[in-house]
C-alpha cells in the first residue's frame, strides 16, 4: 500500500491541532488586561490564589533573613512605604481590594534590591539605601515593585510557566529534534525575555505615577536610575536582559515625566491644603 503524502502530512501535524485548540481555550479564560498601558496578559491565576500565594512566599522569605525593626532607615522604609500603599489604594483600588500592607527592611548590604508580593507584602534591602540616596528615589524603587504587583506580572509570569508545560506535554514530546530546539529557541529569546522587559517597563511607568501620587518627586527617577546603571555596570546587553538599560529608561521616563508632574503637583496642592497652618 503506498503512502497517502496528504494523510501522512495531516499525521506529522496532528500535535498542532490539539495544541491550538487547547492554546485557545487557555486564552479565552485567561485575558485581561494592565493598567494603565492596556496591554492584552494571559493570566489564569485567580487574585484570591495570588493573594495566598504572596502570603506564603512572605511568610517564608522572612524566616531565612535578618529583619531590622528599629533604627532611623526602618523608619524611613515604614514612612515611605505607608505613603505608597495609600497613592496604590487610591489609583488602583480594585486590584489592591483586601491588601494588607506591610514594609520590611531586611540587613543586606550587598543587596541592591527590593521587592513586593500580591497582598501587599513588600521589602527593601539595606543594600538599596546607599544607591537610592533620599526618600524620593527611595519612593520610586518602592512604587516600581508594587507596580509588578498591580499589573499582576507575577502570576501572569506564572500562567506563561503553566502555558509553557502544556506545550512541553503536548507538542514538544511529538516534535522532531530539530523542531523541538526551533521552538525553544523562539521561546526563549523572541518571547520570554521581550516580555520580561515588558514588564519591567510597565512597572517603571506605574510606578512613577504612584510615586509621584504619594507626594515624592518623579524628577529624581532620572537620577536614581542612572545611579542605579552605575551600581549594575556589568549587567548584561539589553537584548538578553530582563530589565531596560538605565538609558532607554531613562528616555521613556522622560515621556511619562508631564503625567507623573501632574500627579505630583496635585499631590503637592492636596497637602498644602490639609496642612494645620491653612
Amino acid at each position: 500500500m503506498q503512502n497517502n503524502p496528504v494523510i501522512g502530512r495531516v499525521i506529522k501535524n496532528k500535535y498542532m491541532y490539539r495544541l491550538i485548540s487547547i492554546l485557545l481555550s487557555i486564552v479565552l479564560f485567561g485575558c485581561s488586561h494592565a493598567p494603565e498601558t492596556g496591554r492584552s496578559q494571559f493570566i489564569a491565576i485567580s487574585q484570591s490564589q495570588e493573594l495566598q500565594l504572596g502570603n506564603d512566599a512572605y511568610a517564608e522569605v522572612l524566616q531565612e533573613e535578618s529583619i531590622v525593626t528599629s533604627g532611623p532607615q526602618f523608619e524611613m522604609v515604614q514612612r515611605v512605604g505607608e505613603k505608597v500603599a495609600t497613592a496604590a489604594n487610591r489609583l488602583y483600588p480594585d486590584v489592591v481590594a483586601g491588601y494588607q500592607w506591610k514594609f520590611s527592611l531586611i540587613r543586606d548590604n550587598d543587596m541592591v534590591n527590593a521587592w513586593a508580593l500580591p497582598g501587599g507584602k513588600c521589602a527593601v534591602y539595606t543594600g538599596l539605601l546607599p544607591v537610592t540616596e533620599n526618600e524620593d528615589a527611595l519612593a520610586i524603587v518602592m512604587a516600581h515593585e508594587v507596580a509588578h504587583v498591580i499589573a499582576r506580572h507575577g502570576a501572569e509570569r506564572s500562567s506563561h510557566a503553566m502555558l509553557s508545560a502544556v506545550v512541553a506535554g503536548i507538542a514538544m514530546s511529538e516534535m522532531d529534534e530539530t523542531d523541538r530546539l526551533l521552538v525553544l529557541a523562539a521561546y526563549g529569546v523572541g518571547v520570554a525575555l521581550p516580555f520580561s522587559r515588558t514588564q519591567e517597563t510597565e512597572a517603571d511607568q506605574l510606578g512613577l505615577y504612584i510615586s509621584a501620587d504619594a507626594g515624592y518627586d518623579p524628577r529624581e527617577a532620572i537620577p536614581l536610575w542612572e545611579r542605579m546603571g552605575k551600581a549594575g555596570s556589568k549587567a548584561p546587553a539589553e537584548f538578553l536582559s530582563t530589565h531596560p538599560t538605565s538609558e532607554t529608561r531613562i528616555k521613556q521616563i522622560q515621556g511619562w515625566m508631564p503625567k507623573a508632574m501632574m500627579y505630583y503637583d496635585n499631590s503637592v496642592a492636596h497637602e498644602a491644603a490639609q496642612s494645620p497652618s491653612n
